[in-house]
């Protein structure tokens, strides 16, 4: 009987977790936000996916796996966790080029050279005020 309620238990267990899984997978994709989001730091940054998305600007500018392949819309959508997007989660103290294991160098680097650059004959600001807002809100990491 004991050995009954023990299998009967590890099934049960089983088709949870496999039905949870599915949920989790079924659940809805991951999308660029639609408020602009503020990236957390000692002078904290507004970005706004949509801005970005109106010039043309594709998700995979910014967004990387790890082993840097371009990310799309669509690989975003797929990701189970929205923390896979998050910067930190690679480019940190173990990352291989120490000019880029920090939010600030890794933003710095991208956005500020983008803007630079510009985009469909667009440029971005540039200045330190241009994205850096003067009081700080709730933040959040973003990129």
């Amino acid at each position: 009987m004991k050995t009954t309620t023990t299998i009967a238990a590890v099934v049960t267990t089983v088709i949870g977790l496999a039905l949870g899984i599915t949920a989790v997978q079924a659940g809805d994709p991951l999308k660029a936000p639609t408020e602009p989001i503020t990236i957390a730091g000692k002078k904290p940054v507004e970005f706004d996916h949509a801005v970005h998305r109106e010039l043309g600007v594709a998700c995979a500018a910014c967004h990387h796996d790890e082993g840097h392949n371009p990310r799309t819309a669509e690989d975003i959508a797929a990701l189970a966790d929205r923390a896979a997007l998050q910067c930190a989660s690679c480019h940190n103290d173990e990352f291989a080029n120490p000019k880029l294991q920090g939010r600030k160098d890794i933003f710095h680097a991208n956005c500020r050279e983008c803007h630079k650059a510009g985009f469909n004959d667009k440029k971005g600001p540039t200045g330190c005020n241009d994205c850096h807002t003067k009081k700080k809100r709730k933040a959040i990491e973003g990129c």
